[in-house]
Protein backbone atom coordinates (compact mmCIF):
# COMPACT_ATOMS: atom_id res chain seq x y z
CA UNK A 1 0.00 0.00 0.00
CA UNK A 2 2.57 2.21 0.68
CA UNK A 3 6.29 3.08 -1.68
CA UNK A 4 9.18 1.12 -0.20
CA UNK A 5 11.42 3.87 -1.00
CA UNK A 6 14.00 5.31 1.88
CA UNK A 7 15.43 8.60 2.68
CA UNK A 8 18.66 6.70 3.98
CA UNK A 9 18.14 7.23 7.40
CA UNK A 10 15.81 3.82 7.04
CA UNK A 11 12.85 6.39 7.77
CA UNK A 12 9.73 5.16 5.30
CA UNK A 13 7.88 6.97 2.35
CA UNK A 14 3.62 6.44 3.08
CA UNK A 15 1.14 6.90 0.92
CA UNK A 16 1.72 6.90 -3.19
CA UNK A 17 -0.09 9.64 -5.26
CA UNK A 18 -2.24 6.41 -6.61
CA UNK A 19 -3.13 5.04 -3.08
CA UNK A 20 -3.58 8.82 -2.10
CA UNK A 21 -6.11 8.93 -5.32
CA UNK A 22 -7.49 5.72 -4.84
CA UNK A 23 -8.36 6.03 -1.12
CA UNK A 24 -9.92 9.72 -1.88
CA UNK A 25 -12.13 8.50 -4.58
CA UNK A 26 -12.87 5.24 -1.99
CA UNK A 27 -13.54 7.85 0.83
CA UNK A 28 -15.76 10.49 -1.76
CA UNK A 29 -18.17 8.07 -2.78
CA UNK A 30 -18.67 6.37 0.46
CA UNK A 31 -19.71 9.91 2.14
CA UNK A 32 -21.61 10.89 -1.31
CA UNK A 33 -23.10 7.65 -2.48
CA UNK A 34 -26.69 8.46 -2.83
CA UNK A 35 -29.93 6.48 -1.12
CA UNK A 36 -31.34 4.05 -2.75
CA UNK A 37 -34.95 5.75 -3.75
CA UNK A 38 -36.43 6.25 -7.12
CA UNK A 39 -34.29 8.96 -7.58
CA UNK A 40 -30.88 7.30 -7.12
CA UNK A 41 -29.91 7.30 -10.90
CA UNK A 42 -30.87 10.60 -11.41
CA UNK A 43 -28.39 11.87 -8.72
CA UNK A 44 -25.53 10.85 -10.47
CA UNK A 45 -26.73 13.29 -13.71
CA UNK A 46 -26.79 16.27 -11.27
CA UNK A 47 -24.37 19.45 -11.23
CA UNK A 48 -24.37 19.53 -7.84
CA UNK A 49 -23.66 15.94 -6.99
CA UNK A 50 -20.46 16.11 -9.25
CA UNK A 51 -19.50 19.60 -7.26
CA UNK A 52 -20.20 17.65 -4.26
CA UNK A 53 -17.95 14.60 -5.16
CA UNK A 54 -15.33 16.70 -6.41
CA UNK A 55 -15.05 18.86 -3.33
CA UNK A 56 -15.43 15.96 -1.16
CA UNK A 57 -12.53 14.14 -3.38
CA UNK A 58 -10.21 17.25 -3.51
CA UNK A 59 -10.62 17.97 0.46
CA UNK A 60 -9.39 14.48 1.13
CA UNK A 61 -7.27 14.13 -1.17
CA UNK A 62 -5.39 17.41 0.11
CA UNK A 63 -5.58 15.92 3.91
CA UNK A 64 -3.96 12.77 2.62
CA UNK A 65 -1.46 14.90 1.07
CA UNK A 66 -0.42 17.18 3.87
CA UNK A 67 -0.35 14.19 6.53
CA UNK A 68 1.83 12.56 4.42
CA UNK A 69 4.10 16.06 4.03
CA UNK A 70 4.47 16.57 8.22
CA UNK A 71 4.67 13.09 8.97
CA UNK A 72 7.81 12.77 7.00
CA UNK A 73 8.75 15.83 7.94
CA UNK A 74 8.44 14.92 11.85
CA UNK A 75 10.18 11.63 11.24
CA UNK A 76 13.42 13.14 10.56
CA UNK A 77 13.30 15.61 13.57
CA UNK A 78 11.60 13.04 16.12
CA UNK A 79 11.50 9.20 16.25
CA UNK A 80 8.41 7.48 18.34
CA UNK A 81 10.49 5.49 19.79
CA UNK A 82 13.22 7.65 20.81
CA UNK A 83 11.14 10.45 21.34
CA UNK A 84 7.59 9.73 22.09
CA UNK A 85 5.88 12.32 23.61
CA UNK A 86 7.50 15.23 21.79
CA UNK A 87 6.25 13.39 19.03
CA UNK A 88 2.74 13.02 19.82
CA UNK A 89 2.38 16.37 20.81
CA UNK A 90 3.96 17.62 17.13
CA UNK A 91 1.93 15.01 15.46
CA UNK A 92 -1.06 16.02 17.43
CA UNK A 93 -0.27 19.76 15.93
CA UNK A 94 0.63 18.66 12.47
CA UNK A 95 0.01 15.46 11.58
CA UNK A 96 -3.46 16.14 12.82
CA UNK A 97 -4.44 19.22 13.19
CA UNK A 98 -2.89 21.47 10.48
CA UNK A 99 -4.52 18.98 7.55
CA UNK A 100 -7.87 20.12 8.82
CA UNK A 101 -7.36 23.47 8.95
CA UNK A 102 -6.10 23.38 5.40
CA UNK A 103 -8.90 21.76 4.66
CA UNK A 104 -11.26 23.82 5.99
CA UNK A 105 -9.43 27.07 4.55
CA UNK A 106 -9.42 25.02 1.09
CA UNK A 107 -13.33 24.39 1.35
CA UNK A 108 -13.99 27.87 2.03
CA UNK A 109 -12.23 28.99 -0.81
CA UNK A 110 -14.19 26.65 -3.06
CA UNK A 111 -17.66 27.44 -1.90
CA UNK A 112 -16.42 31.55 -2.34
CA UNK A 113 -15.92 30.78 -5.78
CA UNK A 114 -19.22 28.99 -5.81
CA UNK A 115 -20.84 32.16 -4.72
CA UNK A 116 -21.98 30.03 -1.79
CA UNK A 117 -21.76 31.45 2.18
CA UNK A 118 -20.47 28.15 3.99
CA UNK A 119 -21.54 29.75 7.44
CA UNK A 120 -25.05 29.57 5.55
CA UNK A 121 -24.86 25.83 4.95
CA UNK A 122 -24.79 22.94 6.98
CA UNK A 123 -21.57 21.93 5.57
CA UNK A 124 -19.01 22.78 8.18
CA UNK A 125 -21.24 20.82 11.06
CA UNK A 126 -21.88 17.48 9.10
CA UNK A 127 -18.22 17.39 7.75
CA UNK A 128 -16.46 18.50 10.66
CA UNK A 129 -16.84 15.26 12.36
CA UNK A 130 -16.09 13.29 9.12
CA UNK A 131 -13.03 15.18 8.86
CA UNK A 132 -11.90 14.60 12.21
CA UNK A 133 -12.50 10.45 11.89
CA UNK A 134 -10.96 10.04 8.32
CA UNK A 135 -7.78 12.54 9.25
CA UNK A 136 -7.29 10.12 13.17
CA UNK A 137 -7.36 6.63 10.55
CA UNK A 138 -4.95 7.91 8.39
CA UNK A 139 -3.06 8.85 11.54
CA UNK A 140 -2.94 5.64 12.86
CA UNK A 141 -1.98 4.05 9.31
CA UNK A 142 1.32 5.88 9.07
CA UNK A 143 1.61 4.66 12.61
CA UNK A 144 1.27 1.47 12.15
CA UNK A 145 2.97 1.29 8.50
CA UNK A 146 6.02 3.45 11.10
CA UNK A 147 6.58 0.93 13.40
CA UNK A 148 5.95 -2.38 10.56
CA UNK A 149 8.35 -0.70 8.51
CA UNK A 150 10.77 0.11 11.05
CA UNK A 151 10.43 -3.28 13.46
CA UNK A 152 11.57 -5.06 9.73
CA UNK A 153 14.74 -2.74 9.49
CA UNK A 154 15.79 -3.41 13.18
CA UNK A 155 15.50 -7.51 12.45
CA UNK A 156 17.31 -6.78 9.31
CA UNK A 157 20.55 -5.26 11.19
CA UNK A 158 19.97 -7.37 14.21
CA UNK A 159 20.14 -10.50 11.92
CA UNK A 160 22.73 -8.88 10.01
CA UNK A 161 25.06 -8.53 13.06
CA UNK A 162 27.95 -10.77 13.42
CA UNK A 163 28.29 -12.46 16.40
CA UNK A 164 31.32 -11.82 18.67
CA UNK A 165 34.19 -13.96 18.59
CA UNK A 166 34.58 -16.59 21.72
CA UNK A 167 37.37 -15.52 23.70
CA UNK A 168 40.39 -17.11 24.74
CA UNK A 169 40.87 -15.74 28.28
CA UNK A 170 38.86 -14.24 30.91
CA UNK A 171 39.66 -11.75 33.22
CA UNK A 172 38.19 -12.00 36.41
CA UNK A 173 38.28 -9.20 39.40
CA UNK A 174 41.73 -10.49 41.14
CA UNK A 175 42.11 -7.52 44.36
CA UNK A 176 43.31 -4.47 42.69
CA UNK A 177 43.58 -5.94 39.15
CA UNK A 178 42.83 -8.75 36.90
CA UNK A 179 43.27 -12.62 36.34
CA UNK A 180 43.39 -14.06 33.20
CA UNK A 181 42.14 -17.73 32.97
CA UNK A 182 42.59 -19.65 29.84
CA UNK A 183 39.13 -20.91 28.72
CA UNK A 184 40.75 -24.13 27.94
CA UNK A 185 41.74 -25.09 31.55
CA UNK A 186 38.40 -24.39 32.49
CA UNK A 187 36.22 -27.61 33.94
CA UNK A 188 33.23 -25.74 34.80
CA UNK A 189 31.91 -22.67 36.32
CA UNK A 190 28.81 -22.59 38.80
CA UNK A 191 27.02 -20.43 41.31
CA UNK A 192 26.48 -21.22 44.94
CA UNK A 193 24.70 -19.02 47.38
CA UNK A 194 25.12 -15.99 44.79
CA UNK A 195 28.75 -16.24 44.20
CA UNK A 196 30.20 -17.78 40.96
CA UNK A 197 33.28 -20.35 41.05
CA UNK A 198 35.71 -21.31 38.43
CA UNK A 199 36.61 -25.02 38.87
CA UNK A 200 39.86 -25.54 36.60
CA UNK A 201 40.48 -29.20 35.02
CA UNK A 202 43.66 -29.42 37.41
CA UNK A 203 41.32 -29.02 40.67
CA UNK A 204 42.22 -25.20 40.92
CA UNK A 205 39.20 -23.25 41.74
CA UNK A 206 38.11 -19.69 41.52
CA UNK A 207 36.39 -17.21 42.49
CA UNK A 208 34.50 -14.79 40.21
CA UNK A 209 32.67 -11.97 41.32
CA UNK A 210 30.99 -11.72 37.55
CA UNK A 211 27.15 -13.07 36.66
CA UNK A 212 26.77 -16.40 34.95
CA UNK A 213 25.58 -15.37 31.72
CA UNK A 214 27.75 -12.67 31.37
CA UNK A 215 30.47 -15.30 31.40
CA UNK A 216 28.46 -17.59 29.19
CA UNK A 217 28.13 -15.04 26.11
CA UNK A 218 31.76 -14.78 25.59
CA UNK A 219 32.38 -18.59 25.40
CA UNK A 220 32.56 -20.53 22.53
CA UNK A 221 29.25 -22.58 22.57
CA UNK A 222 31.30 -25.41 20.80
CA UNK A 223 32.87 -26.38 23.99
CA UNK A 224 31.02 -25.01 26.53
CA UNK A 225 27.14 -25.75 27.64
CA UNK A 226 24.97 -23.98 30.13
CA UNK A 227 23.66 -27.15 31.52
CA UNK A 228 21.49 -25.42 34.03
CA UNK A 229 20.93 -22.34 35.94
CA UNK A 230 23.78 -22.55 37.55
CA UNK A 231 26.23 -24.69 35.50
CA UNK A 232 27.78 -24.09 32.20
CA UNK A 233 29.76 -27.08 31.79
CA UNK A 234 33.07 -27.88 29.36
CA UNK A 235 32.89 -30.58 27.08
CA UNK A 236 36.60 -31.75 27.98
CA UNK A 237 35.20 -32.42 31.25
CA UNK A 238 31.87 -34.79 30.89
CA UNK A 239 33.05 -37.90 31.68
CA UNK A 240 29.44 -39.33 30.83
CA UNK A 241 25.91 -39.21 31.58
CA UNK A 242 22.58 -41.35 32.67
CA UNK A 243 19.25 -41.36 31.40
CA UNK A 244 16.64 -40.79 33.77
CA UNK A 245 13.09 -41.69 32.82
CA UNK A 246 11.05 -38.81 32.40
CA UNK A 247 13.52 -36.60 34.15
CA UNK A 248 16.09 -36.01 31.56
CA UNK A 249 20.21 -36.89 32.12
CA UNK A 250 22.36 -36.84 35.20
CA UNK A 251 25.59 -35.85 34.19
CA UNK A 252 28.95 -36.69 35.57
CA UNK A 253 31.83 -34.68 35.48
CA UNK A 254 35.69 -34.40 36.62
CA UNK A 255 36.51 -32.89 38.27
CA UNK A 256 33.19 -33.76 40.37
CA UNK A 257 31.04 -31.16 41.28
CA UNK A 258 29.61 -30.10 44.57
CA UNK A 259 26.18 -31.35 43.42
CA UNK A 260 24.51 -33.63 41.35
CA UNK A 261 24.37 -31.90 37.54
CA UNK A 262 20.69 -32.50 36.48
CA UNK A 263 19.74 -31.51 32.70
CA UNK A 264 16.55 -31.30 32.68
CA UNK A 265 14.13 -33.24 29.89
CA UNK A 266 13.93 -30.57 27.76
CA UNK A 267 17.75 -29.95 26.93
CA UNK A 268 18.83 -33.41 27.13
CA UNK A 269 18.37 -33.59 23.58
CA UNK A 270 20.05 -30.48 23.01
CA UNK A 271 22.78 -31.50 25.34
CA UNK A 272 23.79 -34.81 24.00
CA UNK A 273 24.17 -33.20 20.05
CA UNK A 274 26.55 -30.23 21.54
CA UNK A 275 28.21 -33.83 22.95
CA UNK A 276 28.59 -35.15 20.43
CA UNK A 277 29.14 -32.95 17.84
CA UNK A 278 32.42 -31.26 19.99
CA UNK A 279 33.68 -34.82 20.26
Amino acid sequence: MHSKKSDGKNLPDYFSFGWMMLISLCITLCLNWPTMNSRFWHTFTQDWYHIACANTFATVFIMITFTNIFTSYLDSKWLWEKDLWKRLVFQILLGFMAPILICYFFSWISFYFLNVNISSTRYIRNMSSLLVLICIMINLLHVVYYYMYRSSEWLNSTAGKPKPAPVLYLFIPDGKGEKKIATAAIAYIYVENGTTYIQHHNSDLDVCFIALDSIYKKLDEASFFKATRSYIVSSAAVEGYVKIPHKGLKVRLQPETPEPINVSRSKAPLFIDWLKTDS
